[in-house]
């Protein structure tokens, strides 16, 4: 059981960045976030992908120096 999680530890990074991806999708396009032009939407639009996208990426190099060890 234990080899089977290592194996597919990757899906674990996926299954709660899918449930960001929607919810970011539903701020945008339902609740009309980005739709008030507003400079500061923009910002903490931006912003928050760009959080999103460096914790990816942290998530990435981890997982692959623990696989590099083994």
């Amino acid at each position: 059981m234990i080899s089977i999680l290592k194996k597919y530890k990757f899906i674990l990074l996926l299954i709660p960045l899918g449930f960001v991806i929607r919810y970011v999708d539903r701020k945008v396009t339902e609740d009309g976030f980005l739709s008030t032009n507003a400079i500061e939407d923009h910002y903490v639009f931006i912003a928050g992908l760009v959080v999103i996208v460096v914790a990816l990426l942290a998530a990435i190099l981890f997982f692959d120096r623990q696989s590099n060890s083994n």
